[in-house]
């Protein structure tokens, strides 16, 4: 007998109240969409749920996001950056550096500074080493990662010569290399936070705050261990407000507009004898490495 007249018949004899209406199967019921949450998240799933939307429309959905999430997180990540920075405060030094005559903090004072306050706003550090300019150096690389979900990619390259402040062998390459190492990630950690190293025991009257921008810096010394630049007091606020400012407006944007920052700032003003590049690295080398790490960070290329 035909198959669909079997069907029939079967149909037929039920009861009444159990003869089905259709023997077509009943079509998938759509689940209602939240009535709370992410609204973005809301319309993806309601476009899911929608057989007119073709799989190259969620992508473009899904993507879209991805980027809504990523900026939010980014921006978790500078609020919270900004918070902890707002309760960390000048660190004293603890050891003698006998070859400069100069003090400064060692890691693990840095360490035990700051370690509570980051992580207490959702940062966690992890160190590591990369492949170096030179055979020279050593690159030390920092990720810091928040729990909001952004994280940034820090590095420095340290000498790892073995010379000592008069130009001599004073270490092995394996010395040398380790003592790179060590100096890097205690310089990095500084530069990620903007910490400050110098005696904060007094009362705001005697002491020397040029000096806490000053031993962030880089570069020739003299017999006294200080920095041999045209320094003053007022051109290291001056400096440290045009870095903050630069590592904002680098951070904030992308490599592009990292990059068209770069040319305006290469640029020497009209009536002007430098550019503000070359001005913050004749007066502040320590404020030029940080706005030439949070560059390189951004765009992978150097400030120079």
């Amino acid at each position: 007998m035909d198959t669909a007249i079997q069907e029939i018949e079967f149909t037929q004899a039920l009861p009444n109240n159990l003869a089905p209406t259709s023997l077509t199967a009943p079509a998938p019921q759509v689940p209602a969409a939240p009535t709370g949450g992410d609204p973005f998240l809301m319309m993806i799933e309601r476009a899911a749920s929608d057989h007119r939307v073709d799989i190259d429309k969620m992508d473009r959905l899904l993507q879209m996001k991805e980027r809504r999430d990523a900026k939010q997180a980014r921006d978790e990540f500078d609020a919270a950056m900004a918070g902890a920075q707002e309760e960390m405060r000048a660190i004293s030094p603890d050891a003698n550096n006998n070859q400069t005559r100069s003090k400064y903090a060692t890691y693990a004072a840095l360490d035990h500074a700051v370690r509570p306050i980051y992580a207490r706003h959702g940062f966690a550090l992890s160190f590591n080493t990369g492949d170096a300019p030179t055979p020279a150096e050593v690159r030390l690389l920092c990720v810091v990662s928040h729990r909001g979900g952004h994280r940034q990619d820090y590095k420095i390259d340290m000498p790892a010569d073995g010379k000592g402040a008069k130009g001599g062998d004073v270490m092995t390459r394996t010395h040398a290399t380790g003592a790179a190492a060590s100096y890097g990630q205690r310089y990095l950690l500084k530069l990620i936070f903007n910490l400050a190293v110098g005696d904060v025991d007094d009362d705001g009257n005697g002491a020397d705050h040029n000096d806490d921008v000053e031993r962030l810096a880089t570069g020739p010394r003299g017999e006294d261990g200080r920095l041999m630049s045209n320094y003053s007091a007022k051109a290291a606020e001056k400096a440290k407000e045009f870095a903050d400012g630069a590592i904002q407006t680098i951070n904030l944007g992308n490599a592009e507009s990292a990059k068209e920052w770069r040319r305006v700032a290469q640029t020497v003003p009209p009536r002007k004898s430098k550019s503000p590049l070359q001005w913050l690295s004749d007066n502040s080398p320590g404020q030029y490495l940080r706005v030439r790490n949070a560059f390189q960070n951004v765009t992978g290329e150097d400030l120079e």
